[in-house]
């Protein structure tokens, strides 16, 4: 499935477990939306619900926690 085609989706869910994934997730969050952080352009998209852990989202600085809500 190619990024075009997930935008399309009325809604976009996302689940992000685990620590290995924590640089991914604060590339998809801070900085610029670029190829290199492909998960990046899910900020674009008007319904989009990320589910982390405390692990996945470690290395999200404090303004980017602020506007996260943990389960």
């Amino acid at each position: 499935m190619t990024v075009r085609q997930i935008l399309k989706a009325k809604e976009i869910l996302v689940v992000v477990p685990d620590a290995r994934k924590a640089q991914a997730v604060r590339s998809c969050f801070e900085g610029e939306s670029t190829p290199m952080a492909p998960a990046s352009i899910l900020r674009k998209h008007a319904n989009t619900t990320v589910f982390l852990d405390k692990l996945s989202s470690a290395l999200l600085g404090s303004q980017s926690k602020g506007s996260i809500a943990l389960i």
